[in-house]
């Protein structure tokens, strides 16, 4: 078994036309992709400035909205405290009112409490006065007696008058 040997006859000229094509095909492929590829480029950085531009109008939005509920907020905030405010001084005052009233109320109970006391202890004192007068005689008679009675031991024979 033998083989022939193959032979191709073709032309330098004919083949390095034929690379020379594909070269030109591939280089105006290549210029194609960078030609989309700026396009592309392009087209993403238009994306990104407006996705950027919409996300900074949007925060700016989102920020004004929060700022308009904070201070509404704090308006609302501000006038239930008023409103504490003012129900608590009104109580206190009520309450202060009532204590103020039972003060004087206690105050002139104690009072009439301490002219009856006072009255009480005046009346003491003068049974004190009148006691001590009784207990001053009482004693004043008993020495008499025992000076009597001494009188009578040691001096028996006085006649009596």
């Amino acid at each position: 078994m033998s083989q022939n040997p193959v032979t191709v006859t073709y032309s330098l000229e004919e083949v390095l036309g034929r690379i020379n094509q594909k070269l030109d095909l591939l280089q105006k492929d290549i210029t194609d992709i960078k030609v989309s590829q700026v396009r592309l480029e392009a087209e993403l950085m238009g994306k990104m400035e407006r996705l950027e531009t919409e996300l900074t109008l949007k925060m700016e939005r989102l920020e004004t909205e929060l700022t308009v509920k904070m201070e509404r907020l704090e308006t609302e905030l501000a006038v239930k405290i008023d409103r504490l405010e003012t129900g608590l001084t009104a109580k206190v005052d009520k309450v202060q009112t009532n204590l103020t009233g039972k003060v004087d109320t206690l105050e002139a109970s104690l009072k009439g409490e301490i002219k009856t006391l006072d009255a009480e202890v005046k009346a003491i004192a003068k049974r004190l006065d009148s006691q001590e007068y009784i207990n001053l005689s009482v004693i004043a008679g008993l020495i008499l007696v025992l000076v009597a009675g001494v009188i009578k031991l040691y001096f028996p024979n006085i006649p009596p008058q």
